[in-house]
């Protein structure tokens, strides 16, 4: 579909809080958000000592014995060390502390934010620093108060100056355990417990998934709208490999946390899973614009807000690529030269122009052929600027331009190492055969297209396995799609089926593949072009089957 875009001040205008279930055109919705994040006047720093701001989860914990002040910078900074705001909850547990320095968990608080965490680690002065406050607050302690003993004597076992066997925060989940058999309702505890749990995985090292789900699983059972429980729940499912479970939450994330341009965003790590693209697209647009609201009044660091932007800014484009929004991926694909100028950390900016490049080649391909080469481009950029041209030839059908891109990419691969923007120096050999059958395809050849797409498909499998890099996926799309409609125009309708269908595997709900399903598979096609239909924001049959 071809939507013209009004200037920006005229869709943020049509565009009202979602928070209401405002019935807009996803589309309009998404694209009203870009530009509310484009428009937002910015701010000079934010504050170093921390702003009380709403919107970030919902813990409401009872503080024993501290002052009414401590007690609510304590919840602020629970909520933000829950919603990943990192810097934030280490500038609100320090208020805390400060309000009321007798506070044995506000002392705790500061030491945890000093911590890692899922997404952040821990220098060795901040261990100490870290150490020093979970003394003092088991020294804070009041006689009878357990929680506050338990969790500051766990925080002493996490900061040791020896690692604990086992790492230190399966040490830490563990010294909670007993507090938790006796004190099986706290669910401040379950979850700083779980998260802790989780945190090995992102070495790989799975051993307290299954755990920390069974605890989550507990929380919500009581609680089943816990922000901090439903984001943990969200990572932990993913890491399980069974992500659908958490869609019910998943789902709902986004307005319990409107404040959070993270927890906004977070849901979307399950909707990719599940297929709904469209979604993560919209979702994902409005956390841009929450994150560039609440930054000015926040104190993260710079590299820190634009990791998690860029996150945001992947996912939304990815997930508007795939539910063939092209209006709205086109947007996203503008908003990179806003969102990441020249005085932006470098791998933010490489990352956001290569990949606003195949909304170009996808959706604007005159635009993408007149994109020019910059002097010193890193390598990766310049391998997505010939992949966009090559995809642009090929609507074309310019089957010797397509060629040369190709030889390009190949080219660009073998002159030496690549610059390793998150293990992107795979999409060289994807791209490469991805271009080559195209080429094939373009020529009338799709019995030589099909083994290029195999390849290129091996390659994306191998490198990019969903189950780890689905957040957000490294390569835009499934190739084995490709290689499904190689089948097909060969006129092997089951082979084509099969490659659709295991595309569908851990690509569901891609509208592209469900129509070349619907036409391999005769029996269920009525089944498969209804899906199809609903999947995809376009018209999926307007899609030439040598572009797929």
């Amino acid at each position: 579909m071809k939507l013209a875009v009004a200037a920006c001040a005229a869709m943020i205008a049509a565009t009202p809080s979602v928070l209401g279930g405002a019935n807009l055109d996803p589309t309009v919705l998404g694209i009203g958000f870009i530009c509310g994040a484009e428009d937002t006047p910015g701010a000079a720093g934010g504050s170093a000592t921390g702003v009380m701001r709403a919107g970030f989860g919902n813990a409401r914990i009872a503080v024993d014995g501290a002052t009414p002040e401590a007690e609510a910078w304590f919840n602020q900074a629970m909520n933000q060390y829950h919603a990943f705001a990192h810097d934030e909850s280490k500038a609100a547990f320090a208020r805390a502390a400060a309000a009321d320095p007798t506070c044995s968990l506000c002392a705790s608080g500061v030491a945890l934010s000093l911590g890692a965490t899922l997404n952040t680690g821990m220098t060795p002065a901040d261990r100490a620093a870290a150490l020093a406050e979970a003394q003092r607050a088991v020294r804070l302690a009041r006689p009878g108060d357990a929680r506050a003993r338990a969790l500051a004597e766990a925080l002493t076992v996490r900061y040791a100056e020896t690692e604990p066997k086992g790492g230190r925060e399966m040490a830490f989940a563990a010294a909670l355990e007993p507090y938790l058999k006796a004190a099986p309702d706290d669910d401040m505890i379950a979850n700083l417990a779980a998260h802790a749990m989780l945190i090995p995985a992102r070495q790989e090292n799975y051993a307290g998934v299954e755990p920390a789900i069974a605890l989550i699983e507990g929380v919500l059972a009581k609680k089943p709208d816990d922000t901090a429980a439903i984001h943990y729940y969200i990572h932990a499912t993913e890491f399980a490999g069974r992500a659908p479970r958490a869609l019910a939450y998943a789902e709902r994330l986004a307005d319990l946390a409107p404040g959070s341009g993270h927890l906004v965003h977070m849901g979307t790590h399950t909707l990719m899973r599940v297929g709904d693209y469209d979604e993560v697209a919209l979702r994902n647009a409005r956390a841009l614009k929450v994150d560039v609201e609440t930054q000015p009044l926040l104190p993260t660091s710079g590299s820190l807000a634009q990791r998690y932007y860029l996150h945001n800014y992947l996912f939304g484009l990815g997930g508007a690529l795939m539910a063939g929004d092209d209006a709205l991926a086109l947007k996203y694909a503008d908003h990179a030269e806003k969102a990441f100028p020249a005085d932006a950390p470098e791998r933010s900016r490489v990352i956001s122009r290569a990949r606003s490049l195949v909304a170009l080649a996808r959706y604007a391909p005159e635009r993408a052929l007149a994109v020019p080469a910059g002097k010193d481009d890193p390598r990766v950029l310049a391998i997505y600027r010939h992949y966009a041209r090559g995809e642009a030839y090929a609507a074309r059908r310019n089957v010797r331009a397509i060629r040369r891109e190709a030889a390009a990419i190949a080219a660009l691969a073998k002159a030496g190492p690549l610059n390793d923007y998150g293990r992107e120096m795979e999409i060289a050999e994807i791209a490469e055969q991805v271009l080559l059958g195209r080429a094939e395809m373009a020529a009338g050849r799709p019995d030589a297209a099909a083994p290029h797409f195999q390849r290129a498909a091996a390659a994306q499998e191998k490198a990019y396995p969903v189950i780890r890099f689905f957040d957000p996926p490294r390569w835009w799309y499934p190739v084995r799609r490709s290689l499904a409609a190689a089948h097909l125009k060969a006129g092997r309708l089951d082979d084509a089926a099969r490659e659709a269908r295991a595309s569908l595997v851990e690509w569901p709900h891609d509208g592209l593949a469900l129509r070349i399903l619907a036409e391999a598979d005769r029996a269920g096609a009525a089944a498969h072009r209804d899906a199809a239909r609903k999947a995809y924001r376009g018209d999926p049959w307007k899609a030439p089957l040598e572009i797929l």
